[in-house]
C-alpha cells in the first residue's frame, strides 16, 4: 500500500512544508525538522526510487515548477557566500526552500530576527560517470530527453563539450556538522525552481539558473557497486584470470601483463596520507599511435568505460594544453572547473599520441605541472587571483605512452606494451562496436569484483611481514642500487595485489607473485 504521505510529498512538497511548518516552536530548528521529515518519508529504497530525476535525460525544463526532484551531483563550487532568506511571512505563514520569493510584497516590514541563511553551493552531475553505473545506481535506463538542456554555466563543468546539469543548491538545515567540500559526491533532493544566481557580481539582467531547494540530502557512501561477490577462492582465481584476458585481448593487443597492471591501478586508491601510501600511477610505453586522423580514443578507453564506474580520457594535446585548464581557477569570484576536478575514484586514462610538434606555452606548462602534482602527492591547486590553495583528491592515472617512456610524467610504475604477434596495431584503437564483449551476466560479476576489490582492506600478516624484511635486505646486500623506495613500490603492489584476490592479508605467496610480476616488467624495460 502505498503511503498517502509519499503520495503529497511527491505531488506537492510546497504544501507539505507548509502544514509541518509550526510557527509557535524555534524557527533556526525548522529546517532540521524539514530534513527528518523528508527523510523518513523517503526512507526505503523503493519509496527514494519513486522521486523523479533531475540529470541530462531529465533536465529542468522537463519538471513542472516546484517540482520535487533527486539530483545526484557533485559540488563544484563551495566558494558563494551565504544567502539571507525570509523565514517566516506575514500571518506567521512558513518562508524558505524559495517560497519568500514567491510571496513577499514590497512595502510590507518584515523582523530582521525572522531572516535566516542558507547555505549555496554550485552542483554538477558527477563528471566521468559511466552509463551502467548511472541507471545502476538512479534504478532507471536511459531515456530520450524530454526537453533540450542548454547548461548556462559551462564553464563550471569540468569536461567541456559533455552534456550536463549545472545546478545552484540552497540548503537550509545546518544541523550537521560537516559541510559539504568540493568534488564529494551527493544526492540532493528538493524543489526545484528558477532563480537569479547567487553572486557577488552585479548583472545589468539577473542570470537566471535552475535552483535547488534541499529539503534533504544523501551523502555517498563507500559501497560496493552491485554487491559482494560471493565465490570460493577458486573462483575469484578464475574471474579474475578471465578479467585479465578480456582486458589484454580487446584492448591491449594480447598482453596479459599490461592488461593485470591496469587492474591493479584501476582499484587502486589514497590508503593514507600520513604517512603518503597514494595510488600508483601506471604508464604504458611503446604504445603506438593511431594511423587514422584525428586520432580516435584507444581501444582501453572504451573497456574502462565499461568495467569501471568512474573513468575520464584526457587526449593531450598542444591545442589542449596551451588554451584549456587542468586546475580551478577563480575569476571574477566565479569558481571555473578544470579538466581535474574529478571525483574521488576516478581513473584518468591520459594518451600523448596527440601532442605534436609546437610550442608549449605558460599555460601548458602549468597544465602538465597540474597533472603532474595530482599523480604524485594527490593534491590538485585550486586558483585565486592573490593564492593557490591544493585540496586533496583521489584519483587513479594510466598514461599511454609512444615512447620508452612517458614523455611529460614521472610515473610510479612503467611497463613496456608487448602486443601479440596475432595483433596489429589497430586492434589497440578499434572502435566500440569492434570491442567482443562477454556475456552480461560475465561483465556485472567483472564490475562486482573490481568494486569488491577496491573497497575492501588489506594488512601484511607478521609471518609474511618477517619474511619480507629479511628478502629485502638480501636483494639490497646482492644488489646496492635497490632502494627504500623500490620496497614501498613493492609493497604497494603486493597489497594492491592481495586486493585483487579478495584477499585481507599480504602472504609470502603474494609478496613472490608482487615480486615476480615486477621484475617481467623491468626485464622488458631493459
Amino acid at each position: 500500500m502505498v503511503s498517502s504521505l509519499l503520495v503529497e510529498a511527491l505531488i506537492d512538497p510546497t504544501r507539505v512544508l507548509r502544514a509541518i511548518y509550526d510557527p509557535s516552536k524555534e524557527i533556526d530548528i525548522f529546517p532540521s525538522t524539514v530534513s527528518s521529515y523528508f527523510s523518513k518519508v523517503f526512507e526505503s529504497v523503493d519509496a527514494f526510487q519513486e522521486i523523479p530525476l533531475l540529470d541530462v535525460d531529465h533536465p529542468p525544463e522537463s519538471h513542472s515548477p516546484r517540482a520535487l526532484v533527486r539530483f545526484r551531483a557533485m559540488v563544484q563550487d563551495t566558494s558563494p557566500s551565504p544567502e539571507m532568506y525570509l523565514s517566516k511571512l506575514e500571518g506567521n505563514k512558513c518562508g524558505g526552500w524559495g517560497i519568500a520569493n514567491e510571496t513577499v510584497q514590497e512595502g510590507v516590514d518584515y523582523s530582521y530576527a525572522d531572516l535566516q541563511e542558507c547555505t549555496v553551493v554550485w552542483a554538477v552531475n558527477v563528471p566521468g560517470e559511466n552509463r551502467w553505473s548511472i541507471e545502476e545506481i538512479a534504478g532507471t535506463t536511459k531515456g530520450i530527453p524530454e526537453k533540450s538542456h542548454q547548461p548556462s554555466q559551462q564553464h563550471k563543468f569540468p569536461l567541456p563539450d559533455v552534456p550536463h546539469i549545472g545546478v545552484q543548491v540552497k540548503i537550509y538545515d545546518h544541523s550537521t556538522p560537516d559541510s559539504f567540500k568540493s568534488t564529494d559526491i551527493v544526492t540532493f533532493v528538493g524543489i526545484l525552481s528558477s532563480e537569479p544566481i547567487h553572486s557577488e557580481l552585479d548583472y545589468s539582467t539577473p542570470l537566471e539558473v535552475p535552483t535547488l531547494h534541499v529539503l534533504f540530502s544523501k551523502p555517498e557512501e563507500p559501497s560496493i557497486q552491485g554487491g559482494v561477490i560471493e565465490a570460493d577462492s577458486s573462483n575469484i582465481a578464475v574471474l579474475r584470470e578471465d578479467l585479465i584476458s578480456w582486458i589484454a585481448d580487446e584492448s591491449l593487443g594480447g598482453d596479459r601483463d599490461a592488461a593485470e597492471w591496469v587492474l591493479l591501478a584501476s582499484i587502486a586508491k589514497v590508503q593514507s596520507r600520513n604517512p603518503p601510501i597514494l595510488p600508483p600511477s601506471l604508464a604504458l610505453t611503446c604504445f603506438p599511435s593511431p594511423s587514422s586522423s584525428p586520432p580516435p580514443p584507444p581501444a582501453l578507453s572504451r573497456v574502462m568505460s565499461l568495467l569501471l564506474p568512474l573513468s575520464v580520457t584526457l587526449p593531450l594535446s598542444l591545442p589542449l594544453l596551451n588554451t584549456s585548464t587542468f586546475a580551478p581557477e577563480s575569476k571574477n569570484e566565479d569558481l571555473h572547473a578544470g579538466y581535474l576536478q574529478l571525483p574521488a575514484g576516478c581513473i584518468v586514462l591520459v594518451t600523448e599520441s596527440g601532442v605534436a610538434e609546437g610550442k608549449l606555452i605558460e599555460k601548458g606548462i602549468m597544465n602538465l605541472k597540474a597533472l603532474q602534482d595530482v599523480m604524485s602527492s594527490q593534491s590538485l591547486p585550486y586558483i585565486f587571483p592573490f593564492s593557490q590553495f591544493s585540496f586533496p583528491t583521489d584519483l587513479g592515472f594510466v598514461i599511454l605512452a609512444e615512447g620508452k617512456k612517458s614523455a611529460f610524467f614521472q610515473t610510479s610504475i612503467t611497463h613496456r606494451l608487448q602486443r601479440s604477434k596475432s595483433k596489429s596495431e589497430d586492434d589497440l584503437y578499434k572502435p566500440p562496436g569492434k570491442i567482443a564483449l562477454p556475456p552480461a551476466q560475465t561483465l556485472a560479476q567483472f564490475r562486482k569484483f573490481l568494486s569488491a576489490a577496491k573497497m575492501a582492506k588489506v594488512q601484511v600478516g607478521d609471518a609474511a611481514s618477517e619474511y619480507i624484511q629479511n628478502d629485502f635486505v638480501r636483494e639490497r646486500q646482492d644488489d646496492k642500487s635497490v632502494s627504500a623506495d623500490d620496497l614501498i613500490l613493492r609493497m604497494t603492489v603486493a597489497r594492491l595485489l592481495a586486493l585483487s584476490l579478495h584477499e585481507q592479508e599480504v602472504s609470502v605467496d603474494i609478496w613472490e607473485r608482487a615480486k615476480e610480476l615486477d621484475r617481467r616488467r623491468k626485464a622488458q624495460l631493459s
